[in-house]
């Protein structure tokens, strides 16, 4: 009998004894000790089915237990125990209380209460009803058309649009002081134009030296010429109104390039998971360092791993896994990792789990486990189950 052997046989003892103070979670770590110390011996799985709080998983330890010794007794009950305990939890699961019926007129009458009271007005008014108190049904109906009545005063009269459509009614008329009275003006008088008096003007007087001042109650009657040639004014020489001259060289279009302000890094949106039927297995690819989880022939997820070097490499062949650990050490030669998540032991102490020691994942790198990135190692840990397949190969 090896050291490994009795160790695992005082873990059971103390798992046991936590069984009895229904401590399930620390026999459940001393069944897991127990269980990688020596995983031919049968009451580790059998203290893991006790101890484990998901049904399917205890059920898995229990068959795990009775393939090692079919023969087993202890081994038999305790998977009928688990299968028991794991249709009674698929039975509570599918079961679910059933709605109180509401008939409409009730549902209008908690409408206007408050969320929590219309709710349990809603739930009591079927059972007082079926007691026979029928007269209290037309009281919470008058109730609650009272206090919905009520809401609605209370909103008008604290509405601003209606504070101004009464404050428009009740203010009066503002009057308007008048700012005009009749008068008396006299029309200009019309005085007949002679053609003449514009012919002559016309021939002697340039264009640009014709009057453009407004005509006034006191100027010159038209028929007389305002002013004669000689009268004109002329234009001093540095008043000369002048032209621009177009050039012949276009204006140049300037363009100057701006860069472009600076955002933060486009992160792609990841695709969503596929969805396939069928028992899940795990799939690992040595070549491609790859691994590929798997619903029947469908692949519902993969991910980019580093298995074992070529002094330490991964074993290859079909597997299942034994146990499952949320954390754990991993020691060996030159090393020691403490609290490696989530751990999946499939054979001896090869096993898949996270990685925070390194990201150099597509490469070789561990001692022959599969090293995940934490996150990708969750997912399969969370959706894998003792007893999942995995199949390793180049």
């Amino acid at each position: 009998m090896n050291n490994q052997f009795i160790e695992a046989r005082e873990l059971i003892a103390k798992a046991r004894e936590a069984l009895r103070r229904a401590d399930k979670p620390a026999a459940r770590q001393l069944g897991e000790r127990a269980a990688l110390l020596a995983p031919e011996m049968e009451d580790a799985w059998l203290v893991l089915a006790a101890s484990d709080p998901s049904p399917e998983e205890a059920l898995a330890y229990a068959r795990k237990a009775l393939e090692l010794n079919p023969q087993s007794e202890r081994a038999r009950r305790g998977v009928e125990w688990a299968s028991g305990h794991l249709k009674q939890a698929q039975a509570t699961k599918d079961q679910s209380p059933a709605a109180p019926q509401i008939i409409p007129a009730q549902v209008a009458a908690v409408a206007s209460l408050p969320k929590k009271r219309a709710y349990q007005t809603a739930v009591a008014l079927p059972q007082l009803k079926s007691k026979g108190n029928n007269w209290l049904l037309p009281a919470l109906l008058s109730g609650a058309g009272c206090m919905l009545i009520g809401l609605i005063g209370l909103f008008v009269l604290t509405s601003p649009a209606f504070a101004s459509i009464v404050s428009s009614v009740s203010a009066p008329a503002p009057t308007q002081e008048n700012l005009w009275a009749p008068a008396d003006i006299a029309k200009p008088g019309v005085v007949p134009i002679e053609g003449n008096a514009f012919a002559a003007q016309a021939a002697n007087t340039p264009a640009s030296t014709m009057p453009t001042a407004p005509l006034s109650s006191s100027a010159t009657p038209l028929n007389e010429p305002a002013f004669t040639a000689t009268e004109a004014p002329t234009e001093a020489p540095g008043l000369q109104a002048s032209t621009p001259e177009a050039t012949e060289t276009p204006g140049a279009m300037v363009m100057e390039i701006v860069a472009d302000t600076p955002t933060s890094e486009y992160i792609a949106p990841k695709p969503p998971l596929a969805t396939g039927n069928g028992s899940h297995w795990i799939d690992v690819d040595l070549t491609n360092q790859r691994v590929y989880a798997y619903e029947g022939d469908t692949v519902v997820n993969s991910f980019l791993v580093s298995t074992g070097t070529w002094l330490h490499p991964t074993v290859t062949g079909q597997y299942k896994v034994y146990i499952k650990l949320r954390s754990g050490n991993m020691s060996g030669p030159g090393y020691f990792l403490p609290d490696v998540p989530y751990i999946m032991y499939f054979y001896k102490s090869y096993g898949l789990h996270g990685t925070y020691w390194h990201h150099n994942f597509g490469t070789p790198m561990s001692h022959g486990c599969v090293n995940l990135q934490t996150d990708d190692a969750a997912w399969l840990y969370n959706w894998s189950s003792v007893g999942t397949v995995v199949n390793v190969h180049y």
